[in-house]
C-alpha cells in the first residue's frame, strides 16, 4: 500500500525559474517597501509609513520562508545554489543561514518528541513538570509564555540580538555566521549612509512588525489543543509530522504572503517539497489523510494553551490555583 509520504514525492521536483522568480518578486516588494517607508517618514508622515513598514516586514517574513526552503535543499535543483541563495538572503531575514538550518533540521528530526523539546521553536512544559517546579521556575515559564514576551519583545530580541550568535554556531559553521553578520553590517551601513537615522529607524520598525507577526505562524502550527506529543518509545515520525503540525486556513492572500508555509503537516512529513508545490500537493491529497485545519478564531484561542497534559494527551492552560493533579488543570485560565 502506498504511504502518504510516498505520494508526496511526486511534488518534490525543483524548478530553478520559479525559485528565482519568487526571490526576485519578494525582494522587489521588500526593497520598494523599505525605501517608500523611508521617504514617507522623511516627509514627516510617520503614521502613514506604518502600513508600508508592515508590508516590508511581511515581505521579510516571506524571504525567510524562501531561505527556509533553501535550508532544506528543496528550493533550487542544486545544493550549492540553495546555499548561496540562503546566505545572500540572510541579512534581509536577520537569520544566519547555516546555524538556523542546523537548528531547524533538529526541530524536524524530533517533531513531537517529548524528550527532545530542546529542539522546538517554542518550548513547552508538561503539566506534571510545571506543578513540580519551584516557584521561581513557574514564574519564569509564565513570563516566557506570556503574550508580551512571545509576540512583542521576544521576537525582536531573538532576531536582532540572539541571532548574531545563535546556538550551535560552532557545530554549523562559524565562517557562515561571520559572513552573515558582515552582510548585515553592510546593509545597515548603506541605510545609514543613504538616509541617516531615519533609514535605520524605518528598518527597525519593519523588523519589529515583521518578526512579531511572523512568530504567530510557528506558534499556532505547533501549539493547538490536540497537537501530538509522545515519548520516544511510542513515537511515529509520520504521525508526529502530520498530527504535530497544523494547517493555517487563513486564505489565499496569506498563503501568497507566507510562501505556502500554512500547509505545515505535509511540509513536516516531506520537507523536500518546494514551497511553490506545497499548496498543490495539499489540495491533491486533502481528504486522503487526517489534516488539522485552524482558522482565525481558533488561532486566537491557541494563545491560552501553555502546558502539555500527558494524561489527557492535550494542551492545557495554566492552573488558576495551587497544585492540581495532572489532567485536572482548569480550562478557565487567563492568557
Amino acid at each position: 500500500m502506498t504511504t502518504l509520504r510516498q505520494r508526496t514525492r511526486a511534488y518534490t521536483t525543483r524548478d530553478n525559474r520559479r525559485a528565482a522568480l519568487n526571490i526576485a518578486a519578494t525582494m522587489t516588494v521588500y526593497i520598494g517597501g523599505l525605501l517608500s517607508a523611508i521617504h514617507i517618514v522623511r516627509a514627516g508622515y510617520w503614521l502613514a509609513a506604518v502600513p508600508v513598514m508592515f508590508a516590508t516586514g511581511v515581505s521579510a517574513v516571506r524571504l525567510y520562508m524562501l531561505q527556509h526552503d533553501c535550508g532544506h535543499g528543496s528550493f533550487f535543483t542544486r545544493r550549492k545554489a540553495n546555499d548561496i541563495a540562503g546566505t545572500l538572503l540572510s541579512p534581509f531575514t536577520l537569520t544566519p543561514y547555516k546555524a538556523i538550518r542546523y537548528n531547524h533540521n533538529l526541530h524536524h528530526a524530533h517533531i513531537g518528541n517529548l524528550d527532545r523539546r530542546d529542539s522546538t521553536e517554542i518550548y513547552v512544559m508538561t503539566v506534571e513538570e510545571y506543578l513540580a517546579a519551584p516557584w521561581w521556575r513557574k514564574l519564569g515559564y509564565r513570563f516566557y509564555r506570556s503574550f508580551v514576551l512571545l509576540f512583542l519583545i521576544g521576537p525582536t530580541l531573538l532576531y536582532v540580538l540572539r541571532y548574531r550568535w545563535p546556538r550551535n554556531t560552532m557545530k554549523s559553521g562559524l565562517g557562515n555566521l561571520l559572513l552573515h553578520n558582515a552582510l548585515l553590517a553592510l546593509l545597515l551601513g548603506a541605510l545609514w549612509a543613504g538616509y541617516g537615522s531615519s533609514g535605520l529607524l524605518v528598518w527597525l520598525g519593519a523588523v519589529v512588525l515583521g518578526v512579531s507577526s511572523g512568530v504567530l505562524i510557528p506558534y499556532v502550527q505547533h501549539n493547538f489543543e490536540d497537537v501530538f506529543w509522545s515519548r520516544p518509545d511510542d513515537l511515529s515520525f509520520d504521525q508526529a509530522a502530520v498530527e504535530g503540525s497544523a494547517v493555517l486556513d487563513f486564505g489565499a492572500f496569506f498563503d501568497l504572503c507566507t510562501a505556502n508555509i500554512a500547509y505545515h503537516d505535509l511540509h513536516h512529513l516531506n520537507s523536500n517539497i518546494p514551497c511553490y508545490n506545497l499548496k498543490r500537493c495539499y489540495r491533491d491529497l486533502e481528504g486522503t489523510f487526517r489534516s488539522r485545519k485552524i482558522g482565525f478564531r481558533e488561532a486566537l484561542g491557541c494563545l491560552r494553551w501553555k502546558l502539555w497534559d500527558e494524561d489527557t494527551g492535550r494542551m492545557a492552560p495554566f492552573p488558576r490555583r495551587g497544585a492540581m493533579p495532572s489532567g485536572q488543570v482548569e480550562a478557565n485560565s487567563t492568557i
